[in-house]
């Protein structure tokens, strides 16, 4: 009896254990990056990298290595097909396998500042920290380039991906560009998006077609018609590494340059009459203050195509051959460079060269009074901001409903240069920063004079009396 009370107590712990062993939870396991492990089925196991990270893995084993977003990492194709190759920021990361026992893993892993002058064309110290399309590397076409976007938590380490190169004459320009992002696509990953943008160096800003990529590329291509001249290629912001060339070829694809005919005043704006293009499905008007950083349009800031966006793709370029500059977009009082340009949208987008400009001044056509307006009466101070970064000099004057603008001068006390601009507020405006005039910014204990005079139409008053405004602190910018 003894005998056979202790059998059935040893079925009964049997039975215990394999309840345990059917109920055993997942586990976290840390592992090593340069390592020979073993991984099964169920477990998560967990790398950190402390800055970005060539990992190499070997293994027989089915797996996904994802980060803590659960985004899944994209291999690289090893010397087999056991060996894959990740590129990865630093951060953790889960490798986790649908393999149901213990499977043979090696790891190793090689910081990418160590090997980095072999991932890039160019140096990261090469490249500006400064976005400005001016600072861009210097390429060849024909030029293969490779490197990384992103791969670092600091700007100081990441490279801005600006370049620059120069056609002699008009060319059919094709990028052939691969991508191999850090992470596969998902809802959430919003770095897996290249938007590639060529932009040509000149005043007259407009719009070329966008190349726009998602994830995972391999020798994709797109072409742009491009005139003589030279250009900036801002490639996208995929984390990633990537590797690209620009080839071309001769084109006749691009339209004729168009001529301004006749430019006048109406109530509606500028009016502007040009001539027809050959191979041209529509025009874009210029319309450039020659005052451009004081102009509160940012179109008319970058001497963009009035009613286009610079650097969009959803221009409107009618077929026409009379456009007019809004009213809404001028100052009354204020001088434009006035252009044109043709635009074929029939094979991607190409653009003519920008016809030669005509300088106009805009007056609004005279009603009303035609006495010359009151002269304004002045009100001068400086707002110091607290010597933080956003300090102006505010400029107020009487509202005169009779005037269509005003013209405002500032000098620094003392000099015999007025800096000069327009103005269509009612009842003042500021001057934010004096740079751009006399190649110094506000100083502590400097004077600054200031007058006004009104506009109706071409009708001008006299100079108000001079007010002044002292800098009482330096600003921190």
């Amino acid at each position: 009896m003894k005998r056979r009370g202790y059998l059935i107590g040893a079925v009964a712990a049997g039975a215990l254990l394999f309840s345990l062993n059917t109920n055993v939870q997942a586990a976290t396991v840390p592992i090593s990056d340069n390592a020979t492990s073993y991984v099964r089925k169920g477990n998560q196991y967990r790398f950190y990298f402390k800055a970005p990270t060539r990992l190499t893995v070997a293994t027989k084993a089915k797996y996904k290595i994802l980060n803590t977003s659960n985004w899944e990492c994209i291999p690289y194709k090893g010397k087999n097909k056991n060996i894959k190759v990740f590129y990865l920021r630093s951060g953790h990361y889960n490798l986790t396998t649908k393999s149901g026992k213990n499977v043979k893993i090696e790891t190793s892993a090689t910081r990418i500042t160590k090997i980095r002058n072999k991932l890039e064309t160019f140096s990261h110290k090469t490249y500006p920290l400064e976005t400005r399309f001016t600072s861009a590397i210097p390429i060849k076409i024909g030029q293969t380039v490779t490197g990384m976007t992103d791969m670092y938590h600091t700007e100081k380490l990441n490279t801005m991906n600006r370049y620059k190169f120069t056609l002699d004459k008009d060319q059919k320009v094709t990028m052939n560009m691969s991508v191999q992002p850090v992470y596969e696509n998902s809802r959430s990953n919003i770095f897996n998006n290249n938007d590639i943008q060529i932009v040509q160096d000149t005043d007259y800003g407009y719009a070329l077609n966008p190349w726009k990529t998602k994830g995972t590329l391999k020798n994709g291509k797109y072409s742009w018609n491009l005139e003589k001249g030279t250009y900036y290629l801002e490639k996208g912001s995929a984390r990633g590494r990537f590797s690209f060339k620009l080839t071309s070829e001769d084109t006749n694809a691009l339209p004729s340059t168009p001529k301004v005919t006749k430019v006048n005043s109406t109530e509606d704006g500028i009016k502007v009459d040009y001539t027809k293009a050959d191979n041209a499905t529509g025009y874009g008007i210029y319309g450039s203050s020659l005052r451009r950083y004081r102009s509160n349009d940012p179109l008319l800031d970058a001497a963009s195509m009035i009613g286009h966006s610079n650097f969009t793709p959803d221009g409107n370029y009618p077929d026409v051959l009379t456009q007019t500059i809004s009213k809404n977009r001028l100052i009354n009082g204020e001088t434009y460079d006035i252009a044109v340009r043709a635009v074929n949208d029939e094979e991607g987008r190409s653009f003519s060269p920008v016809s030669a400009n005509q300088k106009f001044t805009y007056y609004i056509p005279l009603k009303g009074s035609h006495e010359k307006p009151k002269t304004p009466t002045l009100k001068v101070s400086y707002y110091n901001d607290h010597g933080s970064d956003e300090p102006y000099i505010n400029i107020e004057w009487d509202v005169n409903p009779e005037a269509d603008s005003y013209e405002i001068q500032y000098r620094l006390k003392g000099s015999s240069k007025w800096a000069t601009f327009f103005s269509k507020a009612r009842s003042g405006d500021i001057v934010d920063d004096p740079t751009n005039d006399f190649g110094q910014d506000f100083k502590k204990d400097q004077v600054y004079e200031v007058r006004v005079r009104a506009l109706h139409s071409n009708l001008i008053s006299d100079w108000s009396e001079v007010k002044t405004a002292c800098v009482d602190v330096t600003p921190n910018r």
